[in-house]
């Protein structure tokens, strides 16, 4: 996936922004922040929601339309 100006603080999440993350097989992927809970950043993605940890499975963050 392209690297573009993706920011990399986790703290800086907003809602609708796209989140990229790693699986277990360290494969990178993306989908939409749509819920911050107590596990960390639910993304929606096309196989299901996705939890995003800090420090675990984040790489990255673009802003949303509205950021």
């Amino acid at each position: 996936m392209s690297e573009g100006n993706r920011d990399e603080s986790y703290s800086e999440i907003q809602k609708g922004d796209t989140v990229y993350y790693f699986n277990a097989q360290l494969q990178e992927h993306s989908g939409k922040a749509f819920l911050y809970g107590p596990a960390g950043w639910v993304i929606d993605c096309d196989h299901g929601p996705v939890v995003v940890q800090e420090g675990n499975n984040y790489a990255g963050h673009t802003a949303g339309k509205n950021g």
